[in-house]
């Protein structure tokens, strides 16, 4: 609940287990800070951490008196939202200037507001009148709280914004912390990397004009580094943004540290003219006293609950969001699609059980490589001489939802739009644009370009039956300006006396806006089209585009070892109802290591299971079995897409890497179970350690069974009775939890690429 302390001037936002309470602290004359004679109030953070028994136990606002006579107060004290001007020289929210060269500005409070589990605190520079609302939302069950800042320029003067963040957080002062983030690179992303927090300013952040592949803006603190999977205190955040972002954490010298999160500031440039309103992303943050498994399964809830669209997919279990079983042809056929090829694909997909069927690139425009046809967004008669219509028909005839792919913000410069348009893309007067991968961006900061975009997608989606879309974006953004001044045809630059955009640096944030203002425009009129952001693999993939992309594809890398430890980093923020994750080749075409087909499918079942192997080779032998695994995963689909993770390790083993380990999803009433097991290499000469367990009712007693998928001893094998060793509880038995949980499970597995599917029910 929001709770307010007139008498003390203090806001607590208390979850079950955690709270933020923020008090005004006065600043007087003396310090020169506000006009004279008068009274001004500046907000601070005075605890973030867990929820104490009364309101009388947190402290109040006070300004840190400095450390010396000539400190000034307000630059060493928490304040929740710090505007870059007088005495302040750490990491600030918001700094500016007006026409008139003020290049500071000072945020005092005026007034509040509260709704329902909604904050709203009003701040404003009375020099500049410059406002600023900064709102919080409190989530109580999940002890999740979201921030973000909505400023108005009241004042005579237009403003130019050189940074506008979301908010800042104060975890607890003289502290040592271990910070957590995710990192890596294409075919490598979301790798889990930790490093002590040492002082001065640490900065994760994104460049690209998309979320990007190197880093992820989420990141997570424990004290001393000392917090586990299940114990310990956890500081944590993800930022909704898919442009450029920014997450800085500062540690000064007087033990305190600041996480300030927003869109990016370098090369940042926006301006509020007067009477304009411009708003901040959310800033969604929580405290957490039961370690990193806590904080995932706070955020995973939260996404089930408040990311769902269950317009386009319906429910399973509880209410539960869920992901139909998918197809992509992309393998199979790479640019060579054709209404034959991809009608026999369909129908061996049908005989899978696979319920989404998705044709990926080579359809449009004269796509036969990846030089040219992006922007041409027209059926290729010459493969698809009827049209999608007819492929599309035969689709729905075998019982499958269709979907397909598209690109929409590139451009080849092989291709009709940009020949008609070579001022579209993004371009600086007299500079060639750089091409990757053979395209350029489309520059949606231009106001036609993005009505273009739109009406192009809206079309596609209004003449054919399309399900699902996966939306495509393979380069970054390089010259982030406009050439629309250029005289058309010219495709080598502007000439010396070409005028520059007045876009400029705002094109960073136009783009994303844009993009987000098309996918909300088209969920609102097809809003029974599903979407997946794929981005060059998971280089999109932020809290942002989830409210309007219902998964997303986390890695171009498919081989299912990479992805165990790919998926483990995804996990931490993001839920396995939003990873899209495929079962390929068995010699995956990055790694080239040969991988068994169960292995292979039980990596891709903890996410929302795909196929996109060429399944015309399989013989049917493994049909039969792909098949199977297929079902079993319909069976499974509520646990592993509503239910709550565990991250499983061996004892003396750690996860994502080569050992046994394990995800484990349960039930909301814990009454039944899932446990996806995984021994890549068996290098424990017979002896595997039992996968402790974690989340089940110590108090109910379970069945637990193997499927027979996997691998693990055949009967008669002098080590088929381990698992019921006293090295843990077996499969095969009837335990209680507090017996599986406090002794372990001994899986069984044996040998190279070992895997198994063990389920809990309880009796």
């Amino acid at each position: 609940m929001v709770r307010y302390d007139s008498e003390r001037r203090l806001w607590a936002l208390e979850g079950k287990k955690c709270a933020l309470v923020l008090g005004l602290a006065d600043l007087s004359e003396p310090g020169g800070e506000s006009p004279a004679g008068s009274r001004e109030s500046l907000l601070l953070t005075v605890w973030y951490g867990s929820r104490l028994p009364s309101l009388q136990d947190y402290p109040v606002a006070a300004l840190d008196p400095g450390w010396a006579s000539f400190s000034s107060p307000e630059g060493l004290s928490p304040e929740t939202y710090p505007a870059w001007g007088g005495a302040r020289y750490g990491e600030c929210a918001l700094k500016g200037e007006t026409a008139g060269g003020i290049r500071d500005l000072r945020l005092y409070y005026r007034d509040f507001r509260v709704r329902g589990e909604v904050l709203e605190i009003d701040l404003e520079d009375p020099l500049t009148g410059l406002a600023v609302t900064a709102e919080f939302e409190l989530f109580v069950e999940l002890d999740l709280i979201r921030t973000r800042s909505r400023l108005t320029n009241r004042g005579p003067q237009a403003i130019r914004l050189e940074r506008f963040f979301s908010g800042l957080l104060y975890p607890r002062r003289d502290e040592a912390y271990r910070l957590t983030s995710l990192q890596g690179h294409w075919a490598g992303e979301t790798r889990v990397r930790r490093q002590e927090l040492g002082c001065g300013l640490t900065v994760l952040e994104s460049r690209r004009g998309f979320t990007s592949q190197h880093a992820n803006p989420f990141f997570a603190l424990d004290p001393r580094g000392e917090s586990r999977e299940e114990s310990g205190e956890v500081w944590f955040g993800a930022l909704a943004w898919s442009g450029n972002w920014k997450v800085s954490l500062e540690r000064d010298a007087f033990g305190m540290v600041r996480v300030a999160a927003g869109m990016n500031d370098f090369d940042f440039g926006e301006t509020a003219v007067p009477g304009e309103c411009l708003e901040s992303p959310w800033f969604l943050f929580g405290y957490t006293d039961g370690g990193f498994g806590a904080m995932s399964r706070a955020l995973h809830a939260w996404q089930r609950e408040f990311l769902p669209r269950k317009k386009v997919y319906g429910t399973t279990g509880a209410g539960a969001p869920w992901r139909p079983v998918l197809y992509n042809s992309w393998e199979a056929t790479a640019f060579g699609v054709n209404e034959a090829d991809q009608m026999r694909l369909a129908e061996q997909a049908a005989r899978l059980g696979v319920e989404l069927f998705v044709m990926d690139d080579g359809w449009f425009g004269a796509r036969n490589s990846d030089r040219a046809g992006l922007g041409d967004w027209q059926v290729n008669s010459g493969k698809f001489p009827r049209g999608l219509g007819p492929l599309i028909a035969r689709v729905r005839e075998l019982g499958m939802r269709f979907g397909l792919w598209v690109e929409p913000e590139m451009v080849n410069p092989d291709s009709e739009l940009y020949r008609a348009h070579p001022d579209w893309v993004y371009r600086f007067p007299g500079r060639k644009p750089t091409e990757m991968r053979n395209q350029l961006v489309l520059n949606l900061a231009m106001s036609e370009v993005e009505a273009w975009l739109l009406e192009t997608m809206d079309r596609l989606l209004t003449e054919n039956d399309i399900s699902f879309v996966k939306w495509d974006l393979n380069r970054s953004i390089a010259e982030p300006g406009t050439a629309a001044d250029f005289s058309a045809g010219s495709d080598r630059g502007a000439s010396a006396d070409s005028v520059p955009s007045a876009l400029g640096r705002s094109v960073w944030t136009a783009h994303t806006r844009a993009l987000w203002r098309i996918a909300d425009t088209l969920r609102e009129r097809h809003p029974g089209v599903a979407f997946q952001s794929c981005s060059g693999g998971g280089g999109r993939v932020d809290m942002g585009i989830l409210e309007r992309f219902d998964q997303v594809w986390p890695s171009d890398n498919r081989d299912a070892l990479d992805r165990l430890g790919i998926q483990e980093g995804f996990s931490l923020a993001y839920g396995a109802h939003l990873m899209e994750a495929w079962v390929t080749g068995e010699k995956n075409w990055l790694t080239r290591r040969s991988i068994p087909l169960a292995f292979r499918f039980h990596a891709a079942m903890a996410g929302v299971l795909g196929i996109g192997e060429d399944i015309g080779k399989w013989d049917e032998g493994e049909f039969a079995e792909a098949a199977a695994l297929t079902a079993r995963y319909k069976e499974l689909r509520p646990l592993i897409q509503g239910g709550d993770l565990y991250r499983l390790s061996s004892r003396g083993d750690t996860p994502g890497g080569e050992g046994l380990s394990g995800r484990l999803y349960v039930s909301e009433d814990k009454r039944r179970a899932v446990l996806f097991a995984y021994l890549p290499r068996d290098r424990q000469a017979h002896h595997v350690s039992a996968l402790a367990l974690a989340g089940l009712d110590p108090s109910l007693t379970y069945r637990v069974t193997r499927d027979p998928q996997g691998s693990f001893p055949a009967p008669g094998n002098p080590w088929a009775d381990f698992a019921g060793s006293a090295a843990g509880c077996g499969a095969g038995g009837e335990w209680s939890g507090a017996a599986l949980m406090a002794r372990g499970l001994a899986t069984g597995l044996r040998g190279d690429w070992s895997s198994a599917v063990i389920e809990f029910t309880a009796l």
